[in-house]
């Protein structure tokens, strides 16, 4: 049975974004954003897809 995401995933997620991308920056100068870009959007489209599947099937 699938579940509503719980928000602290939400936050998880957030917290791994802006870490990786940190890291990224601190590498190579200006790389971090558009890991953040890809990632967040990438994030946004699964959360919408499955928010979406779990509201058809639970009212």
């Amino acid at each position: 049975m699938k579940r509503a995401l719980p928000l602290w995933l939400y936050v998880v997620v957030a917290t791994l974004i802006a870490v990786t991308a940190f890291g990224i920056a601190q590498i190579s100068d200006g790389a971090g954003m558009p890991f953040v870009i890809l990632a967040t959007t990438l994030w946004a489209a699964f959360s919408v897809s499955h928010q979406r599947r779990w509201h058809k099937t639970h009212g």
